[in-house]
């Protein structure tokens, strides 16, 4: 201590260089100055209650305030003779789960929602906006939602 009162200059040259190594690593999201899991987002709330009620082959993730819903091995029968129409059923089940499951409020806080539903013979990537997704817990006929589904979601499907 009485080194860095002899010398106040090599005292302020190390406090500055600590405050500039503090500084680009909570930039850059480095080191043991920054960490992902203090930050709260709407997703992170929406994830609190959807974890305890997915499946097993569901994978449900933030990708900052968007929540990304993976889904693997989607359950087809083997005798489907019309694969896309089960495909997109079970797409707007899926997004009716996720929307009963979790808080309306906190979902229409989160910025988008996609899913990706795996099958072994094609892929279906599918992207809505939390405020629309909410709306589906309140539809009830099979009509009004694929109206809704139609209007609102924003989907790309990859053939095997």
């Amino acid at each position: 201590m009485k080194y860095f009162m002899e010398k106040p200059v090599l005292a302020i040259g190390l406090l500055m260089f600590g405050l500039f190594i503090y500084q680009v690593a909570s930039d850059q999201k480095w080191g043991i100055f920054h960490n992902d899991k203090l930050i709260s987002t709407s997703c992170k709330a929406v994830l609190v209650r959807l974890e305890k009620k997915i499946p097993d082959n569901w994978k449900v993730f933030c990708e900052g305030n968007n929540l990304a819903v993976e889904i693997n091995e989607v359950v087809v029968p083997a005798d489907a003779t019309n694969l896309k129409a089960l495909m997109y059923r079970q797409l707007a089940n899926h997004m009716s789960f996720v929307a009963r499951s979790s808080y309306s409020d906190i979902l229409e806080k989160v910025f988008f929602v996609r899913f990706k539903l795996t099958h072994p013979k094609m892929v279906i990537n599918a992207v809505t906006e939390g405020k629309f997704i909410v709306k589906l817990s309140t539809l009830e006929t099979p009509e009004h939602v694929m109206t809704h589904l139609q209007s609102t979601v924003q989907v790309k499907e990859d053939i095997k």
